[in-house]
């Protein structure tokens, strides 16, 4: 069996790794990995017929600029999927990228089975993307429980199969003690700072985040920094080091190693009394560690105006979504800057109860307590297939 694999950055690749595994635990024969990845699913066998590093934009002029760079390669995974003529094609996230080749393929030959991980988020905003998807996706693989009933209403197959987050191994308490030696840690307040893998995320992002990190030294003086920089992206992000505070750890592999990186990294989320972070699924690993947090975030200003229209909910963290509750302060566009990022940093340090308690209900919600997601979401694909084949 051959299977193209697309993921357009780190938490693409994160999710390609464990279906890789789920797979493999599940077929007799392991399948024959191609496409597009990062280090996780190149490790477990996958060939990447170029950087993933080249998709990682967000936002609509973000994503205008790269235009002329992403068609190119948008037209070299059409042609090579339509080449290889896999057995399955599975697009993880990355919407923007993976849809384009969705659609482009299927015009093409109708004969692939074409399934998407992680349901766009028609909830939120644009719902009638669930209908126009289907006119080229077959199958998705849905990480919230709440989403297939706006698939399923347009004719579109979709599964629940649980978030990964969920199974993950959380650091050791061998993995706590090496990080707190190698840094120098002990009972002094940690925050942890995550301000996204994509360019534009670094460079909108980490400049207002290194400034609020130092109001809340001057308020907290004891406090210590640690800033996990992803393999892929700590070169890019090097020229704004220098607007940390001198009490910041950046953890990257650089140094290290990579099999370090992971377990101080790991670590890090588990002993932080706070975190700073960038919307996205990071906030799912926080909570599976109880690491209270605020989350800040900013666009290109036509791009936040085109999303704050088009937007169907009040809150854009998962954490505050699957709860129902608002306990995940944001400050986001209009509202990211560094002194109201600080004052509710101050916030949630002094008093995190309801965020303790929304992460119990989060991770049982998103199926702590069943089967490996890896292993539901490779089973789900492997069922599609045969469904699809039989048809």
């Amino acid at each position: 069996m051959k299977i193209f694999i697309i993921a357009g950055e780190d938490s693409g690749d994160k999710l390609g790794a464990g279906i890789i595994d789920g797979l493999s635990s599940i077929l007799v024969s392991s399948p024959n990995f191609v496409g597009v990845g990062g280090a996780g699913m190149i490790s477990r066998g996958l060939n990447s017929i170029f950087p993933m590093t080249e998709l990682s934009v967000m936002g609509f002029i973000e994503i205008a600029s790269s235009y002329t760079n992403l068609k190119s390669r948008l037209d070299q995974t059409v042609s090579t999927i339509l080449d290889e003529k896999p057995d399955i094609l599975l697009t993880i996230d990355a919407p923007e990228f993976c849809f384009r080749v969705a659609k482009k393929v299927k015009s093409v030959n109708r004969n692939i089975p074409i399934a998407h991980y992680v349901a766009p988020s028609v909830w939120a905003w644009r719902p009638k993307r669930a209908k126009t998807i289907s006119k080229f996706i077959d199958h998705v693989l849905s990480l919230l429980p709440f989403e297939p009933p706006y698939f399923h209403q347009v004719g579109l197959s979709c599964d629940f199969v649980g978030h990964p987050v969920v199974s993950e191994n959380l650091a050791s308490l061998e993995n706590i003690i090496d990080l707190k030696k190698d840094f120098s840690l002990a009972d002094e307040p940690k925050i942890l700072c995550l301000p996204g893998s994509r360019k534009s995320e670094i460079d909108r992002l980490m400049p207002t985040f290194g400034k609020t990190l130092h109001k809340f030294l001057n308020y907290l003086p004891s406090a210590k920094f640690i800033l996990p920089s992803t393999p892929n992206v700590f070169e890019y992000s090097k020229k704004y080091l220098e607007y940390f505070p001198k009490r910041t750890f950046f953890l990257t592999p650089e140094n290290i190693g990579f099999e370090k990186y992971i377990a101080h990294k790991k670590a890090s989320f588990k002993i932080a009394d706070l975190a700073l972070a960038a919307s996205g699924t990071v906030s799912l690993e926080l909570a599976a560690n109880n690491t209270p947090m605020v989350i800040g975030y900013d666009m290109n200003y036509f791009s936040r105006q085109m999303i704050q229209f088009m937007m169907k909910t009040d809150t854009v963290t998962l954490v505050n979504l699957i709860t129902g509750n608002r306990n995940i302060p944001e400050c986001i566009g209009a509202d990211f800057n560094s002194e109201k990022l600080f004052l509710e940093m101050v916030r949630v340090f002094s008093n995190n109860k309801n965020q303790i308690k929304d992460f119990k209900t989060t991770m049982d919600l998103l199926g702590k307590n069943d089967k490996d997601p890896n292993v539901r979401a490779a089973n789900s694909l492997i069922k599609f297939y045969n469904k699809f084949k039989a048809v």
